[in-house]
């Protein structure tokens, strides 16, 4: 397995400061297009279907700027791990990141095997108890 070591720190810094870029874009986009999205002249003739054109629009640029924002979040952290020294291990046991996975998500805070274990708990149901018909 391939690995990451300091030497590889300019090119992340890169890629993860070039991300950070495209995010904060998104971001400043996607506020333009909400504040824009409300402005209906008094008197105006509406279109329903224009209107709900308009509203699922709406709905795919909140949810695009809250998947920005999240991955702003995982970017500004790697770019901390990268300047203390702690890039490139993974958060929750501790063992080297694969340098494949790093170069395909520079933000990336786990390796393969704990991102599995997350994504696992994440789409798990809750169990809720049923109540009994002998009660």
């Amino acid at each position: 397995m391939d690995t990451y070591d300091r030497t590889h720190a300019p090119t992340f810094a890169k890629l993860l400061a070039q991300r950070e870029a495209e995010l904060r874009d998104v971001l400043r986009a996607t506020g333009d297009v909400a504040e824009h999205s409300s402005d209906v002249s008094e008197g105006e003739v509406v279109d329903f279907k224009d209107m709900a054109v308009e509203e699922t629009q709406a709905v795919v640029e909140q949810a695009k700027a809250g998947q920005a924002a999240e991955e702003l979040e995982q970017v500004i952290t790697a770019r901390r791990r990268l300047a203390d020294g702690s890039y490139g291990e993974c958060l929750d046991c501790g063992e080297e990141i694969d340098l494949r996975r790093l170069r395909a998500l520079p933000a990336t805070p786990f390796c393969t095997a704990c991102q599995a274990i997350h994504e696992h708990e994440q789409g798990r149901p809750r169990l809720q108890r049923r109540p009994s018909l002998y009660a």
